[in-house]
């Protein structure tokens, strides 16, 4: 057997920075859920995923410079406020650059170790 881990642990791991500031990658297998029929789905194997954040280590003067280089659209853009905490999600972000949202209650596996609650 590969070893456990727990939930609170492995969501540690996730949110953990490279000495570069970038996202640490990371193995998970979740289970879907339908929240209609009430009933498990499909399992799903992300390999090589990162957690959906922001990257790099800028300092407050170059995150200004950057915010200057590229011209903000003059139309408001409504973005809903998605609550991952509430709502016990994250957005991850597959070695193909598509981003899922998981449910933490349904991961099995987090780099091959079996995830208990």
């Amino acid at each position: 057997m590969n070893g456990t881990i727990f939930l609170k642990d492995a969501l540690t791991e996730m949110r953990m920075k490279t000495s570069e500031g970038m996202a640490v990658k990371f193995d998970i297998s979740v289970r879907s859920y339908n929240r209609n029929s009430k009933e498990g789905g499909k399992m799903y194997h992300y390999i090589n995923a990162k957690l959906v954040m922001e990257e790099g280590n800028l300092t407050k003067e170059e995150k200004e410079i950057n915010s200057l280089k590229f011209k903000k659209s003059t139309q408001k853009r409504i973005q809903k406020n998605p609550l991952h905490f509430n709502n016990k999600t994250r957005n991850i972000k597959l070695e193909d650059n598509n981003i899922k949202k998981i449910n933490i209650n349904y991961i099995i596996e987090f780099n091959g170790e079996k995830v208990i609650y």
